[in-house]
């Protein structure tokens, strides 16, 4: 019998700089602290608490510690659900006027998605929803890349037909 999962409680990352990340966390991403473990270097981080305790800690890493290599055996990457294509384009403004490194902003068919370096060089993602009525008429496999958005995400072109998130 197969363990029963109901979904992905939290994230733990390791950081360089506890306050450099935790400005990162919570003025960029505008995830609130929501708890501390000072003695062993945790910060806790949710939107909201009651839906779950934390979404992400952060913990300070020893001294001297690597950062992360992008082809080394490990968690690629997590990702936040957004609830609009208009919170997406917000989410991609805040990144650009923090000067918070872009990996690619994509349209997946399930999704549409900016992925991005926290300051440690972790990757991240976040995305918003594209409903299945949309995304089947215009891509066969839901989770393929099917383009770069950023003339979307700047709003100097409307989301293509087939590619509408709400």
């Amino acid at each position: 019998m197969a363990i029963k999962i109901k979904r992905t409680g939290h994230l733990v990352l390791k950081v360089k700089d506890l306050e450099r990340s935790r400005r990162f966390f919570t003025e960029v991403l505008g995830l609130p602290v929501v708890g501390e473990a000072p003695q062993a270097g945790f910060l806790f981080f949710s939107p909201d608490v009651e839906a779950n305790h934390h979404v992400l800690a952060i913990r300070q890493a020893p001294e001297g510690a690597r950062t992360p290599e992008p082809n080394d055996i490990g968690m690629e990457h997590v990702a936040y659900e957004l609830e609009s294509f208009a919170d997406l384009q917000e989410a991609y403004r805040i990144f650009k006027a923090n000067n918070v490194r872009l990996r690619h902003v994509v349209f997946h068919g399930v999704t549409k998605s900016i992925y991005f370096y926290d300051p440690d060089g972790n990757m991240l993602e976040v995305y918003c929803n594209v409903p299945p009525d949309e995304y089947k008429k215009s891509v066969k496999n839901p989770y393929g890349l099917y383009g770069d958005i950023t003339a979307e995400l700047e709003g100097k072109e409307q989301q293509r037909p087939g590619t509408v998130a709400p």
